[in-house]
């Protein structure tokens, strides 16, 4: 990316920074007393984040800390949160008014959400999501600044990774579109990748324009010509994340076990909110939701929950 691109690209994810509601401040800060002394700064992300305040949603955050040894010590989590990032938490609060208030939210330290979403990880998951809109929450002013900077990169990061795919007339929305439908299919979602990505990219339309100017000026300009060897290699690449991005979606979700306290629940209310399917557990299930895990995956699927 030319340096003429990066304040560009700043500028439009500064315009991206809302103010908090009242639910999702009182969980930031719910969430930071937790872990206190080792917060750098949070990433609200997510429905919540896109939505409002919606009647019991759950609230999303990617919480950076300076180090994994700050909130797990030195024992498995710690290993298993740096070898397989991110550990997944809940938390559920009563909030002044007296609603219930949920969050699942994502630690990551400060190193690895950088190096990871301005595109040094080959999965999407990072790079691909903060493409999206998300507001930065931090004191201290270089850390926030940083955490803007990497939001920045992560889009023109993806861009690149889109890039290659385009061919013939190309309008701004497309990019977007295509570049988010072959994310989902890297990972475990009960809805439809391509919905998905058009639902999303239609909410926040101006945006998306606004990023293809900046990103994709000379494809919206002149039909960009058929690159075969180029594209083959860039769907090779997306291919290869789905191949891999399942399996470790699979890994991520158990080892989310040890960490996210009622993680069965909201794993099966999400599914159950996108695709419809209902599934019923015992108390064995929810007691042991690791061992049970591959079974209940099986009828997840044969339900049609997964595509």
């Amino acid at each position: 990316m030319t340096d003429a691109r990066l304040p560009a690209l700043r500028a439009l994810i500064l315009e991206d920074q809302i103010k908090l509601g009242e639910g999702a401040r009182e969980v930031a800060e719910a969430i930071c007393e937790r872990h206190k002394g080792a917060v750098r700064g949070l990433v609200f992300y997510g429905s919540a984040m896109r939505q409002g305040e919606v009647a019991d949603k759950m609230y999303d955050f990617y919480v950076i800390v300076d180090q994994y040894k700050s909130v797990y010590g030195s024992g498995l989590k710690r290993f298993g949160s740096w070898l397989l990032p991110p550990g997944v938490h809940f938390m559920q609060i009563t909030g002044a008014n007296g609603k219930r208030l949920r969050s699942k939210y994502s630690i990551v330290s400060e190193k690895a959400f950088h190096r990871r979403a301005r595109g040094g990880a080959f999965e999407s998951m990072l790079w691909a999501r903060f493409a999206q809109p998300s507001a930065v929450l931090s004191d201290d002013s270089e850390v926030r600044t940083q955490l803007l900077d990497t939001l920045a990169l992560a889009c023109a990061h993806f861009a690149g990774e889109i890039r290659p795919l385009l061919s013939g007339s190309v309008t701004p929305l497309m990019p977007w579109v295509r570049g988010l439908s072959e994310s989902y299919k890297t990972e475990l979602r009960p809805e439809r990748p391509d919905a998905r990505a058009s639902e999303i990219v239609a909410r926040f339309e101006a945006r998306y324009q606004r990023l293809s100017e900046i990103l994709f000026a000379a494809e919206l300009e002149t039909p960009p010509k058929p690159g075969r060897a180029r594209a083959f290699l860039c769907q090779a690449k997306w291919i290869l994340r789905r191949i891999i991005g399942k399996p470790m979606g699979a890994l991520r979700v158990m080892k989310a076990a040890t960490t996210f306290n009622a993680g069965l629940d909201y794993i099966l209310e999400k599914v159950e909110s996108h695709s419809g399917v209902r599934l019923q557990v015992t108390e064995e299930e929810r007691r042991r939701p690791l061992i049970h895990a591959p079974s209940l995956a099986w009828r997840l699927y044969r339900a049609g929950a997964f595509r």
